[in-house]
């Protein structure tokens, strides 16, 4: 067996030593039909029960735009895999230097003459476990504003935040914040009729009948502006950023919406709730 193939096949599939050897045996040596058996192991195992709802959001920003995507597997050990964190880590600076804006723009990008998308399924042959990209936010603000940004724990959260204008440490700390309070809205001003009307049902599913000055304090608890600032409990987020609002912010959190095992569209978790995110901000 000739050992050069079996280490071009390596280098183009990513796979083992095991794998590529077996292959060019069933080939009889043959590189192309070598590449074909290779390419069938690398399809999608159909057979997978496990729901893919691991894995890791990122978060990538250059000058006045950022992307925030999500990339499942189906087990937690995918974050100490080099082959699916270096993955993460490579489609993110090809994506941020892309011109994508959907999931479908996404997967079609090329990055050394090879699709996104080949890439994320090799990844998931070489680590063995059902890989795909979940969701995808390119978001554009204007020169004179400011972005803020926080990962936690190898991509359990991202968090961006655009400021009126910049201000790097109030834009980390209001990043952190969001990360660990979880709002909903940006304030209960920005929520509108048919929103409160959804809260309302929600709330009195879990609780019975509210009265307007409940659904008011649980309405505060999920909006950005009415939540203490987590560095300093006697002072509200819209005390802090009086001087340099909150334009929008965006909270990826891994699995959002996977774990009902609904039919859930990408950005929406699955009881019908609304995420404060677009999918392209200032858009012209």
């Amino acid at each position: 067996m000739d050992i050069k193939k079996i280490k071009q096949l390596r280098e183009e599939t990513g796979l083992g030593m095991l794998e590529v050897k077996e292959a060019l045996q069933k080939a009889n040596d043959d590189l192309n039909e070598a590449r074909k058996i290779l390419k069938e192991l690398s399809s999608p195992q159909k057979t997978s029960v496990r729901v893919a709802s691991k894995g890791m959001t990122n978060l990538v920003i250059k000058d006045d735009q950022a992307i925030l995507f999500e990339v499942n597997a189906e087990t937690d050990f995918v974050v100490k895999n080099p082959a699916f964190t270096n993955m993460v880590e490579m489609i993110g600076n090809a994506l941020i230097e892309s011109q994508a804006i959907t999931v479908k723009d996404a997967l079609n990008v090329t990055l050394d003459g090879e699709k996104i998308e080949e890439i994320i399924l090799k990844t998931g042959t070489i680590i063995k476990e059902n890989t795909y990209l979940r969701r995808f936010h390119r978001i554009r603000k204007q020169p004179s504003q400011g972005f803020g940004s926080y990962i936690h724990q190898q991509g359990k959260l991202s968090i961006l935040v655009i400021l009126h204008h910049t201000d790097p440490i109030l834009g980390k700390d209001l990043a952190m914040h969001i990360a660990s309070y979880a709002p909903t809205y940006l304030s209960i001003d920005a929520i509108d009729k048919e929103t409160v009307a959804y809260e309302r049902f929600m709330l009195e599913k879990n609780q019975g009948p509210v009265s307007d000055d409940v659904l008011m304090d649980h309405l505060k608890t999920i909006s950005l502006y009415e939540q203490p600032f987590i560095k300093n409990p006697d002072l509200l987020i819209r005390e802090l950023v009086n001087d340099n609002p909150v334009i929008d912010f965006y909270r990826f959190e891994l699995g959002q919406g996977i774990e009902n095992k609904l039919n859930c569209r990408l950005d929406i978790p699955c009881d019908g709730s609304k995420i404060s995110v677009t999918p392209l901000y200032g858009k012209e």
